[in-house]
């Protein structure tokens, strides 16, 4: 086996991320399709934390996405989707996170994420962002990351220049419109605003959708 395959192996076979916070739980295939089924009687013994009431109201495009994926490449299904679960109250759920795929053959893995509007403002995205990325770091083929944020959302937008993403392009995307696209190189992994930033987008934390 080669190192790269090794590295992505250990990774894989690891699939656990948590934060200072947050237990980040990988939402397996059965519940995906449970989910997307809308049979919640189904999905709940599946799922290690309370459903959320609305799921899966919002979430049927990543569900149906993400479950393409992981019935064509079981072994990318920790990198799909999870929960944002506290660590300190595993009965709370306060947004859910993932990549979109595989990292593909340039070494990118692109980021999305959701915290419920009762959780924000408390750092939740950032600490899931950074968790993921370190975890995502354990593959040597990761060599690039990869978000795309809605121009009117400011959260967002602060949340990726904080971390040293750039602006690359735009795209439409079907289901949120017009999304610009940031990406910035694997490497050490902080959060933090520039002087220029922070009179951009202030200086008190607020976290993301």
């Amino acid at each position: 086996m080669k190192d790269d395959d090794q590295h992505a192996s250990s990774m894989m076979s690891s699939p656990a991320v948590r934060s200072e916070r947050l237990d980040l739980q990988t939402m397996s295939l059965d519940l995906m399709e449970a989910l997307l089924a809308g049979d919640r009687e189904r999905a709940q013994p599946l799922a290690g934390y309370p459903i959320p009431g609305d799921w899966p109201a919002g979430l049927e495009s990543t569900l149906r996405f993400r479950i393409a994926i992981a019935r064509e490449q079981p072994k990318a299904l920790p990198l799909l989707l999870r929960a944002m679960v506290l660590g300190s109250d595993p009965d709370v759920v306060v947004g859910r996170i993932g990549f979109h795929g595989p990292v593909d053959d340039a070494g990118m893995l692109e980021i999305g994420y959701e915290v419920f509007p009762a959780f924000r403002r408390q750092g939740y995205a950032r600490e899931a962002v950074l968790a993921m990325f370190g975890w995502a770091l354990m593959d040597p083929a990761v060599t690039r990351f990869r978000a795309t944020v809605s121009p009117g959302n400011a959260p967002s937008r602060r949340l990726v220049a904080g971390l040293g993403f750039v602006e690359v392009g735009s795209q439409w995307d079907e289901d949120d419109g017009e999304e610009t696209i940031f990406e910035r190189d694997a490497g050490p992994l902080r959060w933090e605003l520039t002087p220029a930033q922070q009179r951009q987008f202030g200086t008190g934390w607020r976290p993301c959708r």
